[in-house]
C-alpha cells in the first residue's frame, strides 16, 4: 500500500548519500511494478474471506491485466520514460516527485477503485458482525481504505502543491494509522473503545 510513495524516500536518501536523485526510470519501476502482485495478494485475501467461490475468475482476470500493465510499462521506459510521467517538483540536485501520464493514471484510478469497492466490502461485513470488537475495527478499516483512495486519487491525479501535498499526505499517514487499528486493534485502544 506504500509503494507508491517509496521513490520520493528512496530520491530523498539516494541524494544523501551519492549527491543526486534517482533517474525517472528507476523512480517509475520502484514506484509501480510490485503493485499487480501486490493487488493480487489483496484480492487472493479479500475473496478467501468474503467470496472464495468468485475467487479463480476474479484473480485470473487481475493476473492478466497485471501482466499486460508491466509489459506496457517496460515497454515505455525501453522507450520513451516520459510517456508514463515527467518530474514534476525538482530542486537543483533532487527530483522530489513525478506527475503520471494517461497510461499510468488510468491504472492506479482501476486499483484505486478496487482498493475502494473491495475495502467498503470487506469493512461491510466487518460491521454486520455480532462482535464489538469486530465492529469497531470495521469502522477503522472503512475510514482506512477511504483516506487511502482519496489520498492516492489526489495524489497521483492532481498537481501538488505547498496546500494539496500536506493535506494529501496527512491523509495518507492517517490512513496508515487506520489500518493498523482496523488490523491490529491495540490493546489500548481496544481499552479506550470497547467497554
Amino acid at each position: 500500500m506504500t509503494e507508491p510513495w517509496l521513490p520520493s524516500g528512496t530520491s530523498f536518501l539516494w541524494n544523501l548519500f551519492f549527491g543526486e536523485g534517482l533517474s525517472l526510470e528507476i523512480y517509475v519501476i520502484i514506484g509501480n511494478v510490485f503493485i499487480p502482485a501486490s493487488i493480487l495478494f489483496w484480492l487472493y485475501a479479500f475473496t478467501n474471506m468474503i467470496y472464495p467461490d468468485k475467487r479463480k475468475p476474479i484473480l485470473i482476470l487481475y493476473l492478466i491485466i497485471g501482466i499486460i500493465f508491466e509489459f506496457i510499462l517496460f515497454l515505455l521506459l525501453f522507450f520513451d520514460p516520459t510517456l508514463i510521467a515527467t518530474f514534476a517538483i525538482e530542486s537543483a540536485i533532487v527530483h522530489i516527485d513525478i506527475e503520471y501520464k494517461t497510461f499510468i493514471l488510468g491504472y492506479l484510478l482501476f486499483i484505486d477503485t478496487t482498493m475502494l469497492v473491495t475495502g467498503i466490502l470487506f469493512s461491510k461485513e466487518s460491521l454486520k458482525s455480532e462482535s464489538r470488537e469486530i465492529k469497531v475495527k470495521g469502522w477503522f478499516l472503512l475510514f482506512a481504505f477511504l483516506f487511502w483512495c482519496i489520498g492516492g486519487l489526489i495524489d497521483s491525479a492532481i498537481p501538488l502543491n505547498i496546500i494539496t501535498l500536506p493535506i494529501t499526505r496527512i491523509m495518507l499517514v492517517l490512513s496508515g494509522i487506520l489500518f493498523y487499528f482496523g488490523f491490529i486493534l491495540p490493546p489500548g485502544i481496544k481499552r479506550l473503545i470497547i467497554k
